[in-house]
């Protein structure tokens, strides 16, 4: 399954909040599990950027420039990065045909940005059919 770096944060969040039973709920948490990971490194990457770009990162994760021009260095970077995919495998055999089976007999509604993201982690998987 490939996720580009920016729907992450979102995918993990979406969800953990969706009510699931049995092996589809036990397909999203090893999904989850995997997309947690690639956050993880994710976040590793970003700070390794700001500090490439003369940033510093304090304990909350902000990040400080002196000079605007390193901002601006850094965002680009940091666009770029997010754009990139994580390619995640399954861990257990028809994990995301299970999950995506759940998550198209989804019952319940989705609104505004809980439904982009319903609609982009369907798409992704469906790329694995």
């Amino acid at each position: 399954m490939n996720i580009k770096k920016i729907d992450l944060v979102p995918f993990y969040g979406f969800l953990s909040g969706v009510s699931l039973v049995g092996a589809a709920s036990r397909a999203r948490t090893k999904l989850n599990k995997s997309i947690m990971t690639a956050i993880n490194e994710l976040q590793d990457d970003e700070k390794a950027l700001a500090e490439e770009n003369n940033g510093t990162v304090d304990e909350n994760g902000s990040v400080n420039f002196e000079k605007p021009e390193d901002k601006l260095a850094f965002v680009k970077a940091q666009v770029e990065l997010r754009d990139e995919k994580v390619i995640i495998n399954e861990t257990v055999k028809e994990q995301f045909a299970r999950l995506r089976n759940a998550l198209e007999q989804y019952d319940k509604e989705l609104k505004d940005n809980e439904a982009v993201v319903y609609d982009k982690l369907l798409d992704a998987l469906e790329e694995e059919k």
